[in-house]
């Protein structure tokens, strides 16, 4: 039997409740810093199975599972710094704390929040130094797209903790398939989302106004115009990150790149391949 239950209407009392005995000032701060954590409790708990026997007129907070508590810890500190999550989380872990107080909670569920332990805002590991050399130039378009699907990966790490939420509902573990492969496509996530942040890291946007235009070499950023044996072809030079044959971006750690790399209009290249040398003549470099 399908229930249309609103648990968010007990949490919203319970918060009312929380902070009526404060003064208006922080009483406001508070509601606004619980809010995104009220919210997420409220999508767990309407993604939970109630059956026909559920008593609507009293449902008290104990259907609060830790699950969902350290589920937000986790996403909480994945997108906030430290401080900003350490914020947050001690607001809902005094929220908890007082609705385990006041009998709303047989457990306490603020023992379920644990703030981020890491160094200290502002400041760098030197592990997590990267040396001038460890770089790698790349162009403005690809930046921009690395940040577009970077923000993409984010909204796709939220979804799927959500989708993990209904998965884990279901009580029996050892046969939950849902929940499996909703675990799996998190750790793929992460896996991508670690990457491209990696990769933003280490790299610089070059700037493409940098060339001598009375001595215009191939560098990275150059588009060149290749000649063989009469046919003109069109290719751009990259770093390795950013190649894709199909677009024509050649890598400069490729024999091609590697070939052109600092050669002017009108000189000759050879790179070796497995059928033969193969000869290029430089027509243009913009």
């Amino acid at each position: 039997m399908s229930i249309d239950i609103k648990p968010g209407n007990t949490l919203i009392k319970s918060v009312n409740l929380y902070t009526n005995r404060m003064r208006k000032s922080r009483k406001e701060t508070i509601k606004n810093d619980l809010s995104s954590f009220i919210q997420w409790l409220t999508i767990s708990l309407e993604n939970k199975s109630y059956d026909e026997n559920t008593n609507l007129e009293n449902i008290n907070l104990n259907i609060i599972e830790p699950f969902f508590i350290e589920q937000y810890v986790k996403i909480t500190n994945l997108k906030h710094s430290n401080q900003n999550a350490s914020k947050k989380l001690t607001v809902a872990r005094d929220y908890l704390n007082y609705i385990h107080t006041e009998g709303f909670t047989e457990s306490n569920l603020g023992n379920h929040i644990r703030n981020k332990k890491g160094r200290r805002s502002g400041s760098v590991s030197l592990k997590s130094k990267v040396h001038e050399g460890d770089f790698v130039e790349i162009s403005k378009e690809y930046h921009d797209s690395l940040e577009k699907e970077l923000n993409v990966k984010y909204k796709e790490r939220e979804d799927v903790v959500v989708d993990i939420n209904k998965a884990a509902a279901d009580k029996d573990f050892r046969e939950n398939a849902p929940l499996e492969a909703a675990r799996e496509k998190q750790g793929l996530i992460e896996s991508q989302i670690k990457t491209i942040e990696e990769t933003l890291r280490k790299s610089v946007i070059f700037n493409t106004k940098r060339s001598n235009k009375k001595n215009k070499i191939a560098q990275i950023g150059s588009k060149v115009t290749l000649e063989k044996e009469n046919k003109r072809t069109k290719i751009n030079l990259v770093a390795s990150p950013e190649a894709d044959v199909n677009l024509s971006k050649i890598s400069l750690e490729s024999p091609l790149g590697k070939a052109l790399l600092g050669k002017g209009e009108n000189d000759h290249v050879t790179i070796s391949a497995p059928a033969g040398e193969i000869k290029y003549k430089i027509v243009k470099v913009t």
